[in-house]
């Protein structure tokens, strides 16, 4: 389970939440348990959400609180403020759906709900689920009944640092259609519309899923609907079905976490495109299905047991077919354990309907291979996590690749581009990263190297010195300034960039701040691989500047249709979705980049200084008011221009600001030499473990 700080708000929600259902979990079958729980946590967002709702809708669910409240059963309400709820033109669960069976009156069913009041009343308690945000406590619902519930949701629940992953490597966008043959309670969609929404898109993508254990369906509706998604299409289905009657859509994007090492008869007839799979073992039948759904742009991310990339047999024959015809882009290793109900390794196979469209013309002739067994942390009797900076690496390295297959340097011990030949040379054409990543061996320094690397060291300690007195000089200027300065005003954003603000020091030229382009400016196919206009998305804002490890291109021509979002020296670049409060001053390095949908330009006026601002927007005051104006959850906040624009700036005159500004960058300056300072003091330490002065035995 994702480890998730105790004190959030979302966490006491859920701790509390479950501490009214604990008591009623042994004894009696909880098949419907989780999907009543996420019915009340949708049926509260949307009553929470909407002024407009009917008379009696709201009758019901105030008379269902005060039931609870007092002890009652409050059921039968609850069914009928659903049933009411499901009929109103904004209620996110479109497709039919049984909710007589969520919440069936305990009279009526075998066990009923008796949990019901005690979590009802629970969610009156502040903070409530929409406060501290429903998505966020949805998520971690589900995954303490996963962890600590006796009862199983039918499939193995894939962690949302895994379907997190599987997201990042595929980068799904606006438009996109996102199918998962085996969606379980439908976290692997999610997942691909978070990555979407946090793009800065609204996301018109579609979602469609198939649920193998037949009570998962509407499960996963409900999952989906409390996360924004009111347009998935879920069904129940099975193995044999699926692979008989593959359906004739096209999907951009194939995400899947099916079950492992199945058993499915009668496969032998069927027309598979690299080979019928044995049946005990249908893991290259979930595989090929993935392959077959996709468009010819399409791309697929499978996670599949680590057996499946050395099995004898067919299965060894269907890899060697699949690597001949150009399907597999990457195969990556993950760490055991991952899963809250088995500690099976597993990889993530990632393939490509078409891989020219891909990679550069000429590459297409090898294998990415990441050994990432060893990522991730676990704590005692828990599952192991990968952490964003785990998943950041995986997915970073992959795109690199993508971008040129032939230049992107070799990782040892992590990760290396394998030709078809090599391949096709071991016997089985096995797949197995471990056998391609050599482990990464670091000799022990030799004395000279440590003198060279304590010499350097020097040099750093000898620069920061100098830093500390630059920093010393830098708030002595500033404090002289301010003694002079009057209190400074607080200034609306939208006023200040407009040149209205009362009391502005004499006629500033005006600025200009905008939101980036929309989704239907820039589409998934515009992009291009290299060579292009970077666009920055908020992901790509750092502390104080730009990050290119994940950037996206779009072509100049396409560039020069959009001049308007073309940024210059001097801009500010605001993140609009996420972590708010993210800025980043655009130098002479990005002059002429795009800024991408899900953030903000400000071209400054003429009162205000462009690293003052972009240091304001990072202090607490600045994102204390961000967050309380924010829409969305936790997880993902979002601004909107027009409360941005509201924003009170603290606007002291510019000898000031730029004073300020000054100090803030010594600051970050001196933070990166003591950074400098303590990365190559472990390294040092590091080689004298290691040999470097401590004899060998």
């Amino acid at each position: 389970m994702e480890t998730t700080d105790a004190r959030s708000p979302a966490a006491t929600v859920v701790d509390r939440l479950w501490r009214a259902y604990a008591p009623f979990q042994r004894g009696r079958g909880t098949d419907r348990d989780l999907a009543a729980m996420l019915a009340v946590l949708l049926l509260a967002g949307f009553l929470d959400s909407l002024d407009d709702l009917g008379d009696e809708l709201v009758k019901r669910w105030s008379r269902a609180t005060a039931e609870a409240q007092a002890g009652y059963s409050p059921l039968r309400d609850l069914r009928e403020a659903l049933l009411l709820a499901t009929r109103h033109e904004r209620f996110p669960v479109r497709a039919p759906w049984d909710v007589e069976s969520v919440f069936a009156d305990d009279r009526e069913a075998p066990g009923g709900l008796p949990w019901a009041a005690g979590f009802l009343a629970a969610l009156q308690q502040p903070p409530t689920a929409t406060e501290a945000g429903l998505e966020e406590v949805s998520v971690l619902l589900l995954e303490r009944y996963v962890a600590e519930s006796t009862g199983q949701t039918g499939e193995y629940h894939t962690p949302r640092t895994l379907t997190r992953l599987l997201a990042e490597s595929l980068s799904p966008q606006p438009g996109d259609r996102v199918l998962d043959p085996a969606c379980g309670t439908g976290g692997v969609l999610v997942a691909a519309a978070q990555y979407i929404a946090e793009q800065g898109h609204a996301g018109d993508a579609s979602f469609e899923g198939y649920a193998m254990d037949h009570r998962n369906p509407h499960l996963a509706m409900l999952n989906l609907a409390v996360h924004g998604i009111d347009r998935a299409l879920v069904r129940a289905s099975d193995p044999g079905s699926l692979f008989r009657s593959p359906g004739d859509g096209m999907a951009d994007l194939v995400m899947s976490n099916p079950p492992f090492n199945q058993r499915v008869q009668g496969l032998d007839h069927l027309g598979w495109p690299f080979g019928s799979p044995p049946e005990s073992s249908a893991n290259f039948a979930w595989l090929q299905l993935a392959w077959t759904r996709l468009s010819d742009k399409g791309k697929a991310a499978v996670i599949m047991p680590s057996g499946a990339a050395f099995a004898r047999g067919r299965e060894a024959e269907i890899r060697r077919r699949m690597l001949v015809a150009g399907t597999l882009l990457a195969v990556v290793a993950l760490p055991a354990g991952l899963f809250a109900h088995t500690t099976v390794p597993v990889h993530l196979w990632l393939l490509a309907r078409d891989k020219s469209h891909h990679v550069p013309v000429g590459e297409a002739d090898s294998v990415l291979f990441i050994d990432a067994s060893q990522l991730g942390t676990q704590a005692p009797r828990q599952a192991r996590v990968l952490g964003p900076a785990d998943g950041e690496r995986i997915s970073s390295r992959f795109h690199a690749w993508l971008r040129s297959p032939r230049t992107t340097a070799d990782e040892p011990g992590f990760s290396r581009s394998v030709p078809y030949t090599e391949i096709l040379e071991n016997d089985g054409c096995p797949l197995d990263p471990r056998l391609y990543v050599a482990p990464s061996r670091e000799h022990p320094p030799a004395a000279r190297d440590t003198h060279r690397l304590l010499d350097e060291l020097m040099g750093l300690a000898e620069s920061a010195a100098g830093a500390t007195a630059r920093l010393h000089e830098s708030f002595d200027r500033s404090e002289r300034v301010a003694r002079n300065e009057a209190a400074a005003p607080r200034v609306p954003l939208r006023r200040l960039v407009e040149g209205t603000a009362e009391g502005s020091l004499g006629a500033p030229a005006p600025g200009l701040l905008l939101a980036g382009p929309s989704g239907s400016l820039i589409r998934a196919d515009d992009y291009v691989e290299a060579d292009g206009v970077p666009v920055v998305m908020p992901r790509d804002l750092t502390g104080n500047g730009f990050s290119t490890a994940s950037i996206r291109y779009v072509s100049e021509r396409h560039a020069s249709q959009l001049a308007r979002f073309r940024l210059r020296a001097g801009d500010v670049v605001l993140a609009r979705r996420g972590e708010l409060g993210r800025a980043a001053v655009v130098r002479d390095e990005q002059h002429g980049w795009l800024c991408g949908t899900g953030c903000f330009m400000l071209r400054p006026p003429g009162t205000l200084d462009a690293d003052y601002f972009a240091a304001y927007l990072r202090g607490s005051e600045a994102r204390t008011w961000l967050e309380n104006h924010s829409t969305g959850s936790m997880k993902m906040q979002t601004i909107s221009l027009r409360v941005l624009g509201e924003l009170p700036v603290v606007l002291p005159d510019l000898a000031t600001q730029r004073a300020i500004a000054d100090t803030i960058t010594q600051l970050d300056e001196h933070e990166r030499l003591l950074r400098g300072q303590l990365d190559l003091a472990r390294r040092i330490r590091h080689g004298a473990l290691d040999g470097g002065i401590i004899p060998s035995p």
